[in-house]
């Protein structure tokens, strides 16, 4: 499955991403970032594996979004381009990966 922002929303639990064998909802931990099936089509250990393979899916799609910022390694964010940010400000389709790519900042991940 190809993920796009539109598959990594915002819920008051964290984020989840939409799948294509189901949900998986991410909570950030102290040393990570944990994922949690949701769906019913798998169980146990598929469901475990797919967890974890969805995650690193949308990490990676994450690194490699062209964002309008960056942050330093200091941990603020600096803004590469005024108008670009300025519209993807204001377009709730990202909140859910714009917050993915502060908690890999975070955790360390990447």
């Amino acid at each position: 499955m190809r993920l796009t922002p539109q598959s990594i929303r915002r819920v008051d639990d964290g984020l989840v991403i939409e799948g294509s064998q189901g949900p998986v909802l991410l909570r950030r931990q102290m040393d990570g970032i944990e994922p949690k099936y949701q769906g019913d089509q798998l169980v146990n250990g598929s469901a475990a594996a797919y967890s974890k393979a969805l995650l690193e899916q949308a990490i990676e799609f994450t690194d490699q979004f062209p964002f309008p910022w960056k942050i330093e390694a200091d941990g603020t964010q600096r803004i590469t381009d005024h108008a670009r940010f300025y519209e993807q400000s204001f377009n709730p389709d990202l909140k859910g990966i714009e917050t993915l790519k502060h908690w890999i900042y975070r955790a360390s991940l990447r």
